[in-house]
């Protein structure tokens, strides 16, 4: 993970493992959760910015292999609650700048960004199923972004979809030309630089809120359900 300051109080983070096109492994997800927490802790922060280094943002989550116990499989699939409570926590926008691949967890980081801008040719796909995998931490959340019948039909098929379709549905907020995201979104964070801070907080808050997206209950029945069903296949 890179920390980067943009000026303004906008702190960039960036996945950086370009070699297998961004995929985060469990070590890399609690790296992640203690790079946002470096950033939140920030005095002069108003807001966050995901990108991926290299032609990617985020092709995924690689959990660890071999584990037989329901608490360790929980334990690892937690790290990823660990990185979405730092999101749902944060008193600024987070704004995601998609190029390329958002698979699995990519895509739903980016789902759950306040701002997701991605170019044009990027690629988002939930491919969990198509691993023998329900994908039901992003599905606690994901259909308060996307309309029911659009996120099951995601979830089931793993098919690849296309940024049009993705803001179509609710995920993106914006579709630009292909490298441009990242000038695009830092560009939208100095916008809400120039507001009034205070104002962008208590925004941001009340509006989540109101979404539903401040209660984690369902993510953590999630995770106990994946956990006890994939410790049972393992055995």
């Amino acid at each position: 993970m890179k920390i980067e300051a943009h000026g303004d109080g906008i702190y960039g983070v960036t996945f950086t493992h370009t070699a297998d096109g961004n995929h985060i492994s469990s070590a890399q997800l609690a790296q992640f959760a203690a790079a946002l927490d470096e950033v939140l802790a920030k005095p002069d922060l108003t807001s966050v910015v995901l990108a991926g280094e290299g032609e990617h943002f985020c092709a995924g989550r690689v959990g660890l292999r071999g584990l037989t116990s329901a608490a360790d499989v929980r334990d690892d699939l937690g790290l990823i609650l660990e990185v979405n409570a730092r999101l749902r926590a944060s008193p600024v926008p987070f704004i995601a700048a998609v190029e390329g691949k958002a698979l699995g967890f990519g895509c739903g980081f980016t789902t759950q960004c306040d701002i997701a801008i991605a170019a044009e040719d990027a690629v988002f796909a939930l491919p969990e199923m198509s691993h023998g995998l329900p994908p039901l931490i992003v599905l606690s959340y994901f259909a308060k972004f996307v309309p029911f019948k659009r996120a099951f039909e995601l979830a089931l098929t793993s098919r690849h979809f296309g940024a049009a379709e993705a803001k179509e549905i609710g995920i993106l907020t914006e579709v630009v030309p292909r490298g441009t995201a990242l000038a695009r979104a830092l560009d939208f964070a100095r916008t809400i630089a120039a507001l009034d801070g205070e104002s962008v907080r208590l925004l941001r808050a009340f509006s989540r809120r109101v979404a539903g997206l401040s209660d984690e209950t369902e993510a953590r029945n999630a995770v106990a359900t994946m956990a006890i069903s994939l410790a049972a296949r393992a055995h």
